[in-house]
C-alpha cells in the first residue's frame, strides 16, 4: 500500500523530472539554429557581420567537438572577405592602445590599401584552413589507432560526437587553400594543396569501404545486445528487421530521395572543380612532361564528368598542345561561385521497438535530410570587347554533397535506429521496474526522466559546411586587347581590369541574387 507521503514524494519527483526534461530539450540547439545569424549575414552580403560572427564562433569552439566545422566556415568566409570591397569587411588595423594618463592619444594608423586588405584576408583564410587541417589530421590519426571510432560510443547521439569532417569537406579544404595560395602568388604551396586534394579523393574511397564493414559490425553487436548506453544498460535490437518495416522503410526512403534529387554521376568522392583546378594549374604551370600529362588527364576527367560544359573541350585541346610545347597564352579564366550549398535539416521517422506493449510500438527517430537553396544567380555573363559568353557549370556542389550523403546514409540510419530504439526499450524497462516498486507515480516519474533525456538526445546531426557555393562555374576566353572585362550577374555589372600576364584568372562570387558581386583577379602566368 502506498501512503499519501509516498504519493507526494512521487509527485515531486515527477515535477523535478518534468523540469529536467524541459531543461534538456531547451538546451539542445541544432547546428542550423546555432549558425542562423551567420548564414543570413552571408546570404545577404553583410560581410563585416559574417566575418565577426564566424570569428567569434570559431574562437568559442576551440577544443570542442564542433571546432572543425567552424574552422571550415571561417576559412571560406575569410576567403569571401578577401574578394570584397575593403569598406564591406572589418578594419584590419589593430585597435589603438588606450592612452596613459596625461598622454595624448596615439595617432591612428594609416588606412590600409585595398591590396593590403585583400592580402590580409587571403592569409587569414589559409590560416583558418590550416587550423581545420590540423583537426582533420588529429582525427585521422586517432582513427588509425581506434578502428571504427565513429561507432565507439554506440549509444551516443551522433550530434554529440566530434565533427571529424566529411570527404568533400577535406577535398574542398585543400582546394580552397590552393586558391588562396594562387591569389597570394605562392605557386609552390598551391601545388602541395592540389596534391593533397587529389589524395583525399582517393583516400575517401578506402574510408568508405571501412565504414561499410563498421556498419555491419554495429548491426551484429546490437542484435546480440552487446551495445550499452551511457549508464551501462543494454538491450538487444535487430536493426535490419526494423529497416524492413513498411512504415519505417517508406519514411527513410522519402528522406533519402529528397536528399539525392540533384545528384549527377560524378563518381564517388570526386569533386569536378578540384579536378578542374588541378588541370588548369598543371597545364599552365607544369614544369615537365609528367606535370603536363597530369594537366591533360585532369581535363580529360572533367570532360567526362561535365560533357555539356562548352569550355572543357577547348581546355583539353590546350592541355594536349601544352604537352607538345605550346604553352597557353592570351587566355583569361573567369571562375564563378554562385549560391550557397545544401544545408541539413531534421526529419522524424517512426521506427519499431518490437516491445510487446501498447504504450510504445513505435518511437520517433531524428534523421538528417539535405535541404537545397534555390536562390542563386544561374550564370555570369562575361563581355570582352565584342565577345560575350556565359559561365557554365563545372561542379554542382549540391551533387557532390548528395553523393557523399548517399554513401554516409547506411551508417547514419543504422546508428540512429539502434541508438533511438535501444534507449527507448531501456526506458520502458526502467519505467516498468519503477512502477512495480513504487506504484503509478514512481513509474510516471521514471518515464518522464528517461523520456526527457531520450528526447533531448534524439537530435539529428545537422552539422555541415554551409558557406560552400551551390555551384562552381567557369568560362575561358581570349584576353581582349583592352585587358578589360565586364561581368553581369542578373543585371548587376562590374568592370574588371586585367593585369599584364599570359594567363589571367578572375575569381567571382555571388552568395545570392541580393548579395554584392565579389571579384578578385590574379595572374596565373
Amino acid at each position: 500500500m502506498h501512503t499519501p507521503t509516498t504519493h507526494l514524494r512521487s509527485l515531486r519527483l515527477g515535477q523535478v523530472a518534468g523540469a529536467l526534461a524541459l531543461a534538456l530539450l531547451t538546451g539542445c540547439a541544432s547546428y542550423e539554429q546555432q549558425t542562423q545569424q551567420f548564414s543570413n549575414s552571408t546570404k545577404t552580403g553583410s560581410f563585416a557581420a559574417a566575418v565577426t560572427q564566424i570569428d567569434q564562433q570559431a574562437a568559442k569552439s576551440a577544443g570542442s567537438k564542433d571546432e572543425l566545422v567552424f574552422r571550415l566556415e571561417q576559412g571560406a568566409t575569410l576567403l569571401t572577405a578577401a574578394m570584397a570591397d575593403p569598406t564591406l569587411v572589418p578594419d584590419i588595423r589593430p585597435a589603438p592602445a588606450a592612452a596613459k594618463k596625461g598622454e595624448a592619444p596615439a595617432a591612428p594608423l594609416p588606412e590600409p590599401t585595398a591590396e593590403e586588405v585583400h592580402q590580409h584576408y587571403f592569409t587569414r583564410s589559409v590560416a583558418a584552413f590550416d587550423a581545420a587541417e590540423a583537426k582533420v589530421t588529429a582525427w585521422e590519426e586517432e582513427a588509425k589507432v581506434k578502428l571504427g571510432s565513429e561507432f565507439g560510443a554506440a549509444m551516443t547521439n551522433q550530434a554529440n560526437l566530434p565533427y571529424r569532417g566529411r570527404a568533400y569537406d577535406k577535398v574542398m579544404m585543400n582546394t580552397y587553400k590552393a586558391v588562396g595560395y594562387l591569389a597570394l602568388g605562392d605557386k609552390d604551396k598551391a601545388r602541395v594543396e592540389l596534391n593533397r586534394s587529389l589524395q583525399r579523393q582517393r583516400d575517401a574511397v578506402e574510408a568508405n569501404s571501412k565504414r561499410i564493414v563498421a556498419v555491419q559490425d554495429e548491426q551484429e553487436k546490437a542484435a546480440r545486445g552487446e551495445l550499452k548506453d551511457e549508464k551501462g544498460k543494454s538491450a538487444a535490437y535487430d536493426s535490419s528487421r526494423a529497416l524492413n518495416d513498411p512504415k519505417t522503410g517508406a519514411g527513410l526512403q522519402a528522406a533519402l530521395d529528397a536528399s539525392l534529387a540533384p545528384m549527377k554521376p560524378y563518381g564517388d568522392y570526386v569533386n569536378p572543380f578540384s579536378v578542374f583546378l588541378d588541370g588548369l594549374f598543371f597545364t599552365v604551370l607544369g614544369e615537365g612532361g609528367s606535370d603536363l600529362e597530369r594537366g591533360r588527364k585532369s581535363f580529360e576527367r572533367v570532360a567526362a564528368m561535365v560533357p555539356e560544359n562548352p569550355f572543357v573541350r577547348a581546355d583539353l585541346d590546350a592541355a594536349a598542345s601544352a604537352a607538345e610545347g605550346k604553352a597557353p597564352e592570351g587566355v583569361t579564366y573567369v571562375i564563378f561561385e554562385t549560391g550557397t550549398a545544401a544545408a541539413r535539416e531534421q526529419v522524424r521517422v517512426d521506427i519499431p521497438t518490437f516491445v510487446v506493449s501498447s504504450r510504445m510500438p513505435y518511437v520517433g527517430a531524428a534523421f538528417p535530410k539535405l535541404k537545397f537553396n534555390e536562390a542563386y544567380v544561374p550564370n555570369l555573363g562575361v563581355k570582352a570587347g565584342e565577345t560575350t559568353v556565359n559561365t557554365a557549370t563545372v561542379a554542382s556542389m549540391d551533387s557532390v554533397i548528395a553523393n557523399d550523403f548517399k554513401n554516409e546514409w547506411p551508417a547514419i540510419v543504422t546508428k540512429t535506429v539502434i541508438t533511438t530504439a535501444t534507449k527507448a526499450i531501456i526506458a520502458a524497462v526502467v519505467q516498468k521496474a519503477a512502477e512495480d516498486r513504487g506504484g503509478m507515480w514512481a513509474g510516471l516519474a521514471a518515464g518522464l526522466i528517461m523520456g526527457g533525456i531520450n528526447s533531448a538526445t534524439n537530435i539529428a546531426d545537422t552539422r555541415t559546411w554551409t558557406s560552400l557555393p551551390k555551384e562552381f562555374q567557369y568560362a575561358r576566353l581570349a584576353t581582349p586587347e583592352s585587358r578589360e572585362l565586364t561581368l553581369d550577374a542578373g543585371g548587376v555589372q562590374k568592370t574588371v581590369a586585367l593585369a599584364p600576364g599570359a594567363v589571367n584568372v578572375v575569381y567571382v562570387k555571388s552568395a545570392s541574387p541580393t548579395a554584392p558581386l565579389l571579384v578578385s583577379s590574379f595572374v596565373l602566368k
